[in-house]
């Protein structure tokens, strides 16, 4: 008993970054439902060991090389400020546990019941943004054809639907998560005490994602068509959260009937939807199996393991503390060689979803070139669980634009400049077409990928105590008879006279 006391307060104390986040996130709308996880899962598991057999009680020491694992997780979790990883490594761990417990074969009955918790946390950032971006533009589009089925007259621009009157802005609150994330969750509890094929279960799963968007997409078209006739109001308030609740209903009976006429299409008459393992759910009497080999062991170990890991960390900082000294980008000069340039700023709304530390937005003019560029950096003193760098990719077709051609390219011809690497895109709207440069800046290294963004930052906060990072993003117009080629040489003109003023702004 003293053992697994001691085992369960340095589980809590060296994961306890990643429970206070999954605590954090449940504030959030769409992760609400995160709440009554937990208790689902211990629900699951109670009667999980309560079907185990005796002989399936053999611990192994391979859950201890689990659990130093998962500890091991929590060090680059935290010194790179990213809690979520912190609590899928809490998941790993109590995988571990049941391993040293009951071994192999009985925690075969747990695996599934463990991994309930996954569903208690938002997806990593990145991500994230990603299937946000996707999921608003997929509901808006949906959202204006039913609109226009009905006999509306609406366009479509980015994520912005205009009804004429009042224009409807598919902002990330609609983008469907909140349906997706609580409705995979059902999915995947029906899917566990289904009694039905396994291959109805992965069925039933998948036809989330398409099930969200349908009733994402009916959300929009029911609010258009109260603003249509009440104004904006409807789109706001109470009734706006009064359709959120109706519409996530309407998602649950959607997501039975599917699985009640996959049943029925299959022949499988004998597995109703209401038709559960009551064993499964209700209690049973007798006592739970007992570990007999490599437990106490195993559990001792794990414990001396959990508090050297908790000892590390509690010497580690969150994140990285170290911010560069650096020139306000307010200050950044708008006369550069030739160029001259028009500062800009972004609505509150979008600071609040980037939540940027510095930043500056600014449309560049030469006599020399035919078309302007458009510069934009954004600056963040550290990327940790408040903010992180956003890529543009995600964030581009929100505004209307598609991107048609997308690579990676090297531009060498700056003078007395190293070569720098560049993510180089082209996008249109209508008949419009604009070239994109971007990359990002990260202390001593330009990089192209967002994916190695989060391990760079957990190296240098190691090597050099800082995450500071910045976004460099060049748009400019190409012309109808103009040749992408032109397009080209005046971003790199811009950036033979940019790239050295950078420097005190973006410091290595």
């Amino acid at each position: 008993m003293v053992a697994a006391c001691l085992f369960a307060v340095a589980l809590a104390f060296v994961f306890l970054d990643g429970l206070i986040h999954a605590v954090v996130s449940w504030e959030r709308e769409e992760f609400s439902y995160g709440y009554i996880v937990p208790p689902l899962t211990v629900l699951l598991v109670w009667h999980a060991l309560r079907d185990m057999q005796p002989q399936q009680s053999r611990g192994t020491w391979w859950g201890v090389a689990l659990i130093f694992l998962a500890a091991a997780i929590t060090i680059p979790a935290k010194v790179g400020g990213m809690p979520t990883f912190t609590f899928y490594g809490f998941i790993v761990a109590l995988y571990g546990l049941a391993l040293t417990l009951y071994g192999w074969h009985g925690t075969r009955r747990l695996l599934f019941p463990i991994a309930y918790l996954i569903f208690a946390l938002p997806l990593p950032s990145t991500l994230y943004v990603n299937v946000s971006t996707t999921m608003q533009l997929i509901s808006s589009v949906l959202g204006t054809e039913a609109l226009r089925a009905l006999g509306y007259s609406v366009f479509l621009n980015g994520n912005i639907i205009d009804l004429g009157l009042f224009q409807l802005q598919v902002a990330e609150a609609c983008n469907g998560l909140r349906y997706l994330f609580p409705l995979a969750s059902f999915a995947y509890l029906i899917g566990y005490l289904y009694r039905g094929p396994v291959w109805h279960r992965v069925v039933l799963f998948l036809a989330v994602a398409p099930i969200t968007i349908v009733i994402n997409s009916a959300r929009i078209s029911l609010t258009g068509i109260l603003v249509n006739y009440k104004g904006i109001s409807a789109a706001e308030g109470f009734m706006h959260a009064f359709e959120g609740w109706v519409i996530f209903v309407v998602g649950l009976l959607f997501l039975f009937a599917f699985l009640q006429v996959l049943i029925w299409i299959t022949g499988h008459r004998e597995a109703f939807v209401m038709r559960l393992d009551i064993d499964k759910i209700m209690p049973k009497q007798g006592r739970l199996p007992e570990p007999v080999r490599a437990s106490s062991q195993g559990l001792m170990a794990s414990t001396v393991g959990l508090l050297v890991a908790a000892i590390a960390l509690a010497s580690l900082p969150e994140g990285a503390n170290a911010v560069p000294d650096r020139k306000p980008l307010a200050a950044f000069p708008l006369q550069m060689g030739s160029w001259s340039g028009r500062e800009q700023s972004l609505d509150q709304i979008y600071l609040d979803i980037l939540q940027v530390d510095d930043y500056i937005v600014a449309d560049y003019s030469s006599p020399d070139h035919r078309a302007p560029v458009n510069l934009y950096v954004a600056w963040y003193d550290a990327q940790d669980r408040r903010a992180s760098i956003h890529s543009p990719a995600a964030c581009i077709p929100a505004g209307g634009w598609e991107i048609t051609h997308f690579d990676t390219q090297t531009i060498s011809s700056l003078d007395a400049q190293p070569p720098l690497n560049v993510n180089r895109a082209i996008i249109v709207n209508g008949v419009q077409r604009q070239l994109v440069y971007y990359w990002f800046e990260l202390r001593h290294r330009q990089m192209t990928s967002e994916f190695t963004i989060k391990l760079a930052n957990v190296w240098d906060a190691i090597a050099l105590g800082r995450t500071d990072g910045a976004l460099v993003r060049l748009v400019t117009p190409i012309a109808t008879n103009e040749d992408d080629a032109e397009a080209d040489a005046r971003l790199t003109a811009f950036l033979q006279e940019s790239l050295p003023v950078m420097d005190g702004y973006i410091p290595d």
